[in-house]
């Protein structure tokens, strides 16, 4: 008797299913979660297989959110690490660097002993969105006009950068290598015979990069697992419980807030917070700088060292007025990144029409304060209105529209003169409440 055809597919199922039975459990090291793949027989037919991640879900709006992959058909799709020798041809071709990492402590990869953020000279950060699978290509549109021009793009290990080169193909981008990234040990000799080394930056115990959507306003978090101490650069208030629960989550103790400026785009959280932990031994200190004109706790002048984790880690006031009159930048020399505030941006800078400002002071104030640190020194701003995370100082000092390159005083001037903005929406409130640290005006 022949063999039954519903028999014959059954055998075939059966032997499909174990072949992928064998690989059931795949682990992806970059996103530190596990692959499960799945499939299903259905009368002998094989159905489809999808890819399932887990993790927290985020905004798009939000490019700092680290969101759960969604499922893909099939990860093969993606295009695999170059080898060393087609990095190295794409980037003797002028490649752009594209960078689709977060910028914080959690992309850490671990060199010798002790874990580092690994960032490339001159790469443009334009963070991989895991929910919708894109980058921001308005960012990358401002530096490769040409969709023909190489671009390499890198993560840490490759999965997202293959994902992001998928992306990118789809709109037409044709000449594109995955980088892979620092973890990627067989590539970082072609990172440097291309004068492109990976730079090593120690964020310490805890640097988190936080974003309010409604402003486009950056919140960073810094903590120090050995004393437990944490402080925050520039929290909104409309962002108070994630930060507050944040602290809590990491089991840090928040002893200080500092913002670079009188913010004119938000209320400052400082004031609210205090007021939570009024009466308590755990109440944390508000600083500004005294030439803002606003309430604290600590008024800080020029160059003073602002000490933290119990005297172990500080940060280093920098004056660098012109987007306000008041306006500091924060340097960690520990770290190498500066916390910049409006007066440097990613391409650009804060505008210097109102709160004092003026173009000739913080033309003089960036070159003078900020272009004198190390090229790879990493820029944080309070704002980035592109979807970016992050720059280093030579990037902004080498491409920077407004202040970088041969750019004078006088160019700066008009540049600015002839942005003819509107005011910020929020300008009547927030400036009031941010001059009494934060408290709205009843």
């Amino acid at each position: 008797m022949p063999p039954q055809p519903a028999l014959v597919a059954g055998a075939i199922g059966g032997a499909v299913l174990g072949v992928l039975l064998s690989a059931l459990l795949i682990k992806k090291k970059e996103d530190r979660r596990v692959v499960v793949f799945a499939s299903a027989l259905a009368g002998g037919a094989l159905g489809t297989m999808r890819a399932s991640f887990g993790g927290a879900s985020g905004a798009r709006k939000d490019p700092t959110k680290r969101p759960a992959e969604p499922a893909v058909a099939d990860l093969a799709a993606a295009d695999p690490v170059a080898s060393p020798e087609r990095l190295r041809s794409a980037l003797r071709r002028g490649a752009l660097v594209v960078d689709v990492r977060a910028a914080d402590s959690s992309e850490l990869t671990n060199k010798s002993t002790a874990p580092v953020f690994e960032v490339v000279d001159g790469s443009l950060s334009a963070p991989y969105d895991k929910v919708n699978q894109t980058i921001p290509v308005g960012a990358l549109g401002l530096l490769q006009q040409e969709k023909s021009a190489p671009l390499v793009v890198h993560c840490r290990s490759g999965a997202r950068a293959g994902k992001a080169i998928a992306f990118l193909r789809g709109l037409g981008y044709t000449d594109l290598t995955n980088g892979g990234g620092p973890a990627v040990v067989d590539l970082r000799e072609a990172y440097a015979d291309a004068g492109l080394p990976w730079r090593p930056h120690n964020m310490g115990s805890v640097m988190r990069q936080l974003f309010d959507p409604k402003s486009s306003t950056f919140t960073y978090l810094l903590g120090d697992a050995s004393t437990g101490e944490a402080i925050l650069i520039d929290p909104c208030i409309d962002q108070i419980e994630r930060d507050l629960a944040l602290v809590e989550e990491l089991g840090f103790r928040l002893t200080l807030m500092l913002n670079t400026h009188c913010h004119a785009d938000h209320i400052t959280a400082t004031g609210e917070i205090k007021r939570r932990f009024q009466g308590t031994s755990k109440a944390p200190k508000s600083a500004i700088s005294a030439a803002s004109g606003a309430d604290a706790d600590r008024l800080i002048v020029p160059n003073e060292t602002i000490k933290w984790a119990g005297g172990t880690r500080s940060l280093t006031a920098l004056a660098t007025p012109g987007h306000t009159s008041g306006c500091m930048s924060f340097y960690d020399a520990y770290t190498g990144a500066v916390y910049t505030g409006d007066a440097l941006l990613i391409g650009g800078c804060g505008r210097t029409d109102f709160q004092g400002g003026s173009a000739k002071t913080l033309y003089r104030s960036v070159h003078s304060q900020l272009f004198v640190l190390p090229d790879d020194t990493i820029v944080y701003p309070a704002h980035d209105y592109k979807g970016r995370l992050r720059s280093t100082i030579g990037g902004e000092k080498s491409s920077n529209p407004r202040l970088g390159g041969v750019k004078s005083v006088g160019e700066f001037v008009k540049i600015m003169a002839d942005l003819k903005l509107s005011n910020p929406k929020m300008l009547d409130v927030a400036v009031p409440a941010n001059l009494r640290c934060g408290v709205p005006d009843e």
